[in-house]
């Protein structure tokens, strides 16, 4: 009986796990405005989130290439989304670059200084700039 109940456990935990893999696009989208907000907000750096402006990226790639007729209502609409989620993303990471500007010696040592099994508190881009 209690292997049963450790095997549903750990099924229903890859469950959770497949369901965090598939995010759609709105639920991408609340993701970054939390992050950007969290990041703005926050005296000091925060984890990256390499992974959710990638997927963002790659997200304003296809809706650019989905593109409506010109002069359609739909058109400027879908122009004024995209519009809005870069200034999400761009806002995003110039806040993190603004921080790891301002702190770059403190944000290297923290980096250099955490263990393997950490997460990264910066991208390898991020880690570059850092150095310069």
């Amino acid at each position: 009986m209690a292997d049963a109940l450790s095997e549903a456990s750990d099924l229903s935990g890859a469950e959770e796990s497949q369901e965090e893999d598939v995010l759609t696009p709105a639920e991408l989208i609340s993701r970054l405005e939390e992050a950007w907000l969290n990041e703005k907000f926050s005296p000091e750096l925060l984890e990256n989130k390499s992974e959710l402006v990638e997927c963002v990226m790659e997200q304003l790639t296809h809706m650019n290439l989905q593109r409506v007729k010109k002069g359609d209502l739909k058109a400027s609409i879908h122009r004024m989304e995209i519009d809005r989620i870069r200034f999400v993303l761009s806002s995003f990471l110039r806040s993190r670059l603004q921080k790891i500007e301002k702190f770059f010696p403190h944000v290297l040592e923290k980096e250099k200084s955490r263990a393997d099994g950490d997460p990264s508190f910066l991208s390898p881009q991020e880690f570059a700039f850092a150095k310069e």
